[in-house]
């Protein structure tokens, strides 16, 4: 199987921005997170989480269908190819079945939102936020519009933890790892 270190060369050899880099490693975070949790193979979740998007930025609109083809000619796994795949299941399809699938696409947009709500803070620091922010901002749908509300709900569903539960996981997580999704702050 590829290294992090591979797949990290692919995301920076595809995308320029660094908020969507950022977006990634927070997907990648909160994977690797809640495999530890779950007793499943950490390195592969977080993976599965740092390549979701690394072909948007590039290839919008054939999103995530050319990275999947790249990553099936380069010896990444059926297994990582079809969780990626399951992310976008309205461009592929592809449903969320496997434990990983669902955590992939529960985590994904909620990861957004979340970073934004940090960056909207005082102190622009995850350590912070609080669920009950998360949940203001989360009815508040001109906040960070582009999160699609419905498939935070979709994706908590799929789980099957509370919504508040699953939030908080996601904050914990990304606290763990704030300086790499620059969620660390600001000094006053």
């Amino acid at each position: 199987m590829p290294t992090r270190a591979d797949a990290l060369e692919l995301v920076k050899l595809h995308t320029n921005s660094d908020s969507l880099i950022r977006h990634m490693f927070g997907v990648e975070t909160c994977m690797r997170w809640y495999a530890k949790k779950l007793g499943q193979d950490v390195d592969l979740w977080g993976m599965v989480g740092l390549l979701h998007d690394f072909d948007y930025e590039a290839h919008p609109t054939e999103h995530p269908m050319w990275g999947i083809e790249l990553l099936k000619a380069t010896s990444y796994s059926e297994e990582i190819t079809r969780a990626i795949a399951s992310h976008c299941p309205e461009r592929t399809g592809v449903e969320p079945s496997t434990l990983m699938e669902k955590y992939l696409f529960a985590c994904d947009e909620l990861s957004g939102l979340i970073t934004a709500v940090t960056y909207v803070r005082p102190s622009r620091s995850i350590h912070d936020v609080e669920v009950k922010s998360v949940l203001k901002k989360l009815k508040e749908v001109s906040f960070a519009a582009g999160v699609n509300r419905d498939d935070v709900a979709k994706g908590i569903e799929m789980i099957g933890l509370e919504r508040d539960e699953h939030i908080g996981n996601m904050i914990e997580a990304m606290r763990e790892n704030a300086v790499e999704l620059g969620l660390q702050g600001i000094e006053a």
